[in-house]
């Protein structure tokens, strides 16, 4: 693969919920603070999306936690499409990822599946992928 890194494509996700909304803000001296946050009604975003080297393909985006029924709809309709034969699919040990039919529709293209080792706290992974998200992030919020 070193002489052929267009044929990796690293899968990860990241969501948000509506959780996450601050409780306290900042505000000038001697005003107060007055701002709407949601309330009762909590909703969560995941977007999932492969890394190549030469950029995210296959981005998807979907109101609920991720489950292995959604990840089989998004290798099915979105992943496997922009995969080649050769093409070498690296993925965490989520239970999700562990799909029969997610691992079928990646071979019919001529991929295959490589799962990164479980997680282990006492050791640092460098994932490729985080610092692509977070910078994907920040220039959404800019525009």
């Amino acid at each position: 693969m070193r002489l052929e890194p267009h044929r990796l494509v690293f899968i990860d996700e990241t969501g948000t919920t509506t959780k996450m909304t601050r409780l306290y803000g900042r505000c000038p001296k001697g005003q107060r603070l007055r701002s709407k946050a949601p309330f009762g009604h909590w909703k969560t975003q995941t977007f999932i999306a492969g890394l190549r080297c030469h950029g995210l393909t296959a981005p998807f985006v979907v109101a609920r936690p991720m489950n292995r029924r959604i990840f089989e709809t998004y290798v099915e309709t979105q992943l496997a499409p922009t995969l080649s034969a050769g093409d070498v699919v690296i993925l965490d040990n989520l239970a999700a990822r562990k799909s029969p039919k997610a691992e079928t529709a990646i071979k019919a293209r001529g991929a295959w599946m490589l799962f990164l080792p479980a997680y282990e706290p006492s050791r640092v992974y460098r994932r490729p992928f985080g610092l692509s998200y977070a910078a994907t992030a920040v220039r959404s919020s800019v525009a």
